[in-house]
């Protein structure tokens, strides 16, 4: 079993775009059963990215826009390999 989690920098006040990822993410991975949970993490680093078992495996500038099925395809790739 392995924890998602989606670091976002707090100072850039993003947490409304984590908490959207972080309903995607839940939603459309739900059928896999290695997925323990999705947890939200501010953090002060000028990133927004999604880390699986400790490794950032999908990152975007904060000042971007966040598409949050890029995070749920590079989770599943994650999960794939």
């Amino acid at each position: 079993m392995v924890r998602v989690d989606i670091e976002y920098c707090a100072p850039c006040r993003l947490a409304g775009t984590a908490v959207t990822t972080r309903r995607v993410l839940a939603d459309r991975l739900r059928g896999y059963d290695e997925i323990e949970g999705v947890r939200v993490e501010p953090t002060q680093e000028e990133v927004f990215g999604v880390t699986v078992a400790g490794d950032r495996i999908w990152a975007v500038d904060p000042t971007d826009r966040v598409d949050p099925m890029e995070a749920v395809a590079a989770v599943r790739t994650w999960l794939r390999s």
